[in-house]
């Protein structure tokens, strides 16, 4: 049986950076991921700012950097294109390829295409038979983790995510986000630019409208709107924002099987490549929370309190609404919107 100081279950954009992270260091490193291509999830695809201070991207990986910005209501909407790019988009695929080669040369194992079937204390077992001995396990598996089944955690808070992937040549690279009650409860719709194709999509949390009633609403919406699906590659998945902390002795889950993501808005790359670093460090001693950890723990726990409000604020929420777009068109609660990206 092959023993390893870390096992990585999982290679999103948390488990690469914390293998990577590892990766220079002493420790033996083990990286399982089920499939054999990286990064391929269900996703809008946007990067805020916040992701470009952990990496430097080259351009031919880039699709968009995008300034042009609008909010809308059903009766207003506010728009901004500050001199920076706010966020950029790229294929998740393109990411995690990305991801994968940096750890070429670090002494990272890698066992792709490889499932775990099983996990005991100190060792667990693969869909190909073998067995392996770890000293720490790192659960980087997404929605579905083996490993926090494993610390008998189960995902109590989850939103689902669907949209469509709709070709459009020659788009103008703009980011929209749409807060309509009637159609997307206390979350809302959104467009998302990428090369020759546009996501346009939307998110709830099923316990107050079901994924039933949500596509619904939303092929309405997408009708109001004059968008034409023909075409279209439909895409849904689970996001869960079922925090509930990084360590569990010598256990560790990072990114989305942390819940790392946000609950108001899905978001959840920036906060996953912050809990696989943060992980790392544990792993190699640190004892002290980081910086920017708890900037992260900070910023989901005040989306969370937004989130309470527009679910409690009910039939008032639209009124919610139309006072956002007014306050979004006003110079300085706009530049505190566009620091946030940052």
């Amino acid at each position: 049986m092959e023993k390893y100081d870390v096992i990585i279950v999982g290679a999103g954009p948390a488990g690469l950076i914390c293998a990577e992270k590892l990766g220079g260091t002493d420790l033996s490193v083990l990286l399982i991921e089920k499939d054999t291509v990286f990064g391929d999830k269900v996703c809008a695809g946007g990067l805020t700012r916040k992701v470009l201070s952990i990496f430097h991207f080259p351009d031919n990986i880039i699709e968009h950097k995008i300034c042009k910005t609008a909010v809308h209501s059903p009766r207003r909407f506010s728009h901004a294109e500050p001199p920076e790019p706010i966020m950029i988009t790229m294929d998740r695929k393109n990411l995690g390829s990305f991801q994968r080669a940096r750890l070429d040369n670090t002494g990272v194992k890698i066992l792709s295409g490889t499932r775990v079937t099983g996990i005991k204390d100190g060792s667990l077992k693969t869909s190909s038979g073998e067995e392996y001995r770890y000293k720490y396990l790192v659960g980087a598996d997404g929605y579905a983790s083996i490993v926090r089944r494993y610390l008998k955690m189960p995902v109590k808070k989850k939103l689902i995510g669907i949209q469509y992937i709709v070709p459009v040549p020659g788009l103008d690279p703009k980011l929209e986000i749409f807060l309509d009650n009637g159609h997307f409860n206390a979350w809302f719709g959104w467009i998302f630019p990428h090369k020759d194709k546009i996501a346009v999509g939307c998110c709830c949390d099923t316990r107050y409208l079901s994924s039933k009633k949500l596509k619904e609403n939303f092929h309405r919406w997408l009708e109001r709107k004059n968008i034409d699906i023909s075409k279209a590659e439909y895409q849904s998945a689970p996001i869960s924002y079922d925090y509930r902390g990084l360590e569990f002795g010598n256990v560790f889950l990072v990114g989305e099987a942390a819940g790392m993501a946000s609950g108001l808005t899905g978001e959840g790359i920036y906060q996953s490549l912050v809990s696989g670093i943060e992980v790392a460090g544990y792993i190699t001693g640190r004892k002290e929370v980081s910086e920017e950890m708890k900037f992260v723990l900070r910023y989901n726990r005040i989306q969370a309190r937004v989130l309470r409000l527009l679910l409690f604020a009910g039939p008032f929420r639209r009124i919610i609404h139309e006072l956002i777009i007014i306050l979004m068109n006003n110079k300085r609660f706009k530049q505190i919107i566009n620091k946030g990206f940052s």
